[in-house]
């Protein structure tokens, strides 16, 4: 087999009334014979994304004539509910099954009942560009504006980044999830909502999650266009259990046994050339790093 080329094995199948297609590539390694990277991503709606890290395999049989066996089940209630699956690939050999991939945390469905989440609260769509979406909400009484940049890597291949801000700081959440579109980034939203978590001082302790949505295209000529419209493909891309965060927060509830620090009088104070205790965070040290890779489908597969 040629070390420039890459054998696609796809496999479709239905999550509830989602349709899902699953694609494993075999890859050659260059620098080592009969060894092969496999790797694994999801088709639903409009979006292509990677599942699981790659596997490398010593392989003594054509990589071309390969039989996996792709299959999901849900393993227990979910909410919304629907929407969590178990996925598993396997690889048979003579007879022989080998696990290659798997994934306890698979979020996927269409028109999932998202008012069954209890205590969520949404945020909002406020501004949209060509590039760009900020949604607002309120977490732990604070006004929080969620920040979605889209960056074109090559034809079709975007990568995605997650950021927030509230009473003029924030953070980055995620950046580089690469993602191949179908469509325009323009005709995918997005869903970010917050659970509140029982914690102290209240409201300082949130559960968030952020899913995309692209609409949803029958390919049964019976079906509608007004049907089509109003039916989306959801999917779960990043969540977070500890997002903490809040507005005038009582600290004091922590207790009698609270220490409070005292800010000095002499601070804030400007120094120059102070000592770094952390090396590798000296600014004349920070080296430039390239997230685009030279292959689109390696650079999907790479963030993982």
């Amino acid at each position: 087999m040629d070390t420039q080329e890459t054998v696609v094995y796809t496999y479709n199948l239905q999550a509830g009334f989602a349709p899902l297609q699953f694609s494993v590539l075999v890859e050659p390694e260059a620098d080592q014979p009969n060894h092969y990277t496999l790797s694994l991503s999801m088709k639903a709606g409009h979006v292509e994304r990677a599942l699981c890290a790659p596997v490398t395999l010593r392989l003594s049989i054509d990589p071309r004539q390969l039989d996996f066996s792709v299959f999901i089940f849900p393993p227990r209630t979910s909410l919304p509910a629907g929407c969590l699956y178990n996925l598993r690939v396997w690889l048979q050999t003579a007879g022989i099954d080998h696990r290659i991939f798997s994934d306890n945390d698979l979020w996927v469905g269409r028109d999932p009942d998202f008012r069954s989440v209890g205590d969520a609260t949404f945020a909002v769509l406020r501004n949209a560009t060509q590039d760009m979406l900020i949604y607002q909400g309120i977490v732990g009484r604070a006004h929080v504006s969620f920040i979605i940049r889209w960056k074109l890597v090559e034809v079709g291949l975007y990568s995605l980044s997650l950021e927030y801000e509230a009473g003029g700081a924030g953070r980055t959440l995620f950046d580089d999830c690469y993602m191949r579109l179908e469509c325009e980034p323009q005709i995918v939203t997005f869903l970010i909502y917050v659970i509140p978590v029982t914690s102290t001082p209240a409201g300082a302790s949130h559960r968030l999650r952020f899913w995309l949505r692209t609409p949803f295209v029958s390919q049964s000529p019976a079906s509608s266009t007004n049907s089509q419209s109003e039916s989306y493909i959801y999917q779960r891309i990043w969540k977070s259990d500890d997002f903490k965060i809040g507005a005038n927060l009582n600290f004091e509830a922590l207790g009698s046994k609270l220490v409070m620090g005292v800010r000095d009088p002499d601070s804030p104070r400007i120094e120059r050339d102070l000592p770094c205790l952390d090396p590798s965070r000296r600014r004349n040290s920070r080296t430039p790093t390239n997230a685009i890779a030279s292959s689109s489908r390696n650079s999907m597969f790479r963030i993982r």
